[in-house]
Parts: structure tokens; C-alpha cells; sequence
């Protein structure tokens, strides 16, 4: 049984992609997606030539490299960073309501906020069963206040 040209190019990009999933490194992606791309080029009679279709197929593939391997990275794989001033809490736990599991003594004790126990600390004493609202997360810990009704926002820290 004898192939067309282009159907080369489609299977070794469709080897390239499924490859991608063992290797896991957001590289031979890219080889897989300029294969595809010369592949499709060659089916629709646009090439003809080998010399242009290992061009296509090298500059597609160092492009798609250089320029959008950085972005999917940090999008797929996570890009931690410590959170620059301003920026907003990344749990969410910024403004939630907990409640007050152990009295506070010397400044610390402990909340449950969504049923999970949290070390606090809070510069006014504060008994179990007392409403308070998360000002700051850090880590661990988490920085609160009493509760008080009504609309408030975080303080800036």
C-alpha cells in the first residue's frame, strides 16, 4: 500500500502530539503542530518541494518554541510567584467570615473558616464562638479582626 506525501507529515505529527504526553515537557508539541501544519499544506497542493517543506517545518517549530512555549508554560505547569502589593488574596480568604475556635491568648489562637482550622493572630482578645473577618492571609496564618455587620472592604496592607 502506498501513501501520499503529505500523509508522512500527518503521522509523524500526530506521533509528535501523542509523544508529547509520555516526554511531558511542552516540546515535542510543537514538533507534532509544524508536522500537522506541512502536512496540511502538502494536501492542499501549496508545497511541493522537500527543501520547503523541512523549512516550514524547522522555523514553525523553532517559532512555536521560542514564542509560545513560555506562555502555555506558565499557564499549564502553574508560575509561582509571591504576590506583589496590591494584588489580590489567591485563596480567597481575604474577607471571608470565620469563626473563633480556641479563645486567643497572646495575641494568636485558632478560626474555622470552611470547615478547616486556621492558626490566627489578632491584636484585640477574642472568645470561641466570636465572628471575625479574614485582613490578611500569609501562608498559615491568617490575620483577623471582629466581625462587624455591614459593608467593609480589607484594609490595604
Amino acid at each position: 500500500m502506498d501513501l501520499p506525501e503529505y500523509s508522512y507529515w500527518i503521522i509523524a505529527g500526530l506521533a509528535f502530539v501523542i509523544a508529547e504526553f509520555a516526554v511531558s515537557g511542552l516540546v515535542v508539541i510543537f514538533f507534532g503542530i509544524a508536522a500537522l501544519l506541512v502536512g496540511s499544506l502538502k494536501f492542499l497542493g501549496l508545497l511541493d518541494d522537500t527543501t520547503w517543506e523541512l523549512t516550514i517545518f524547522a522555523a514553525t517549530s523553532l517559532l512555536l518554541l521560542v514564542f509560545v512555549r513560555r506562555v502555555l508554560n506558565d499557564k499549564l505547569m502553574g508560575n509561582e510567584r509571591p504576590r506583589g502589593e496590591g494584588e489580590a488574596d489567591s485563596a480567597g480568604l481575604v474577607g471571608g467570615r470565620a469563626t473563633v475556635a480556641e479563645a486567643f491568648a497572646k495575641g494568636t489562637g485558632t478560626v474555622n473558616y470552611r470547615g478547616a482550622r486556621w492558626q490566627a493572630q489578632c491584636a484585640q482578645p477574642l472568645q470561641p464562638g466570636d465572628m471575625v473577618r479574614i485582613t490578611h492571609h500569609d501562608g498559615l496564618w491568617l490575620t483577623v479582626e471582629p466581625w462587624i455587620p455591614g459593608p467593609q472592604t480589607p484594609p490595604a496592607e
